[in-house]
């Protein structure tokens, strides 16, 4: 199953391999062809088994629920409660600084338009 598993991911992976780079592997990214190590099947088996045990450590990893104990749910629900309550700060500080800016640009618009009129009237 194991070996099976391992040629499909091969051809999976050489069948999606851009057409240039599998030639510049070959024939060196100079255009001349280079040597290509060949790996024995003793390699390979067992570059198949490691894959294999890896793939099974992923998937009991997978399969395995998140548990916590009482005291991390704690701190993480103490944690989640802080930031729910520095949001409606931010919210809040948003607010009175949108309040603010509008203050200001009524206040700029409001001296823009005595400087206006002091230029009108001010020979």
């Amino acid at each position: 199953m194991s070996l099976m598993m391992g040629l499909m991911t091969v051809v999976r992976l050489t069948k999606n391999m851009p057409r240039k780079l599998t030639e510049a592997a070959i024939y060196g990214g100079n255009g001349e062809k280079t040597e290509t190590t060949m790996m024995s099947s003793q390699e390979y088996m067992s570059m198949v088994k490691r894959m294999a045990e890896l793939e099974e450590k992923c998937r009991s990893l997978d399969n395995q629920p998140a548990s916590f104990s009482p005291e991390k749910e704690q701190i993480l629900t103490a944690a989640l409660s802080r930031v729910d309550e520095l949001e409606v700060q931010l919210a809040q500080t948003k607010k009175t600084l949108d309040e603010a800016m509008a203050t200001q640009h009524e206040i700029m618009a409001y001296i823009e338009k005595k400087k206006k009129k002091k230029k009108f009237f001010g020979f």
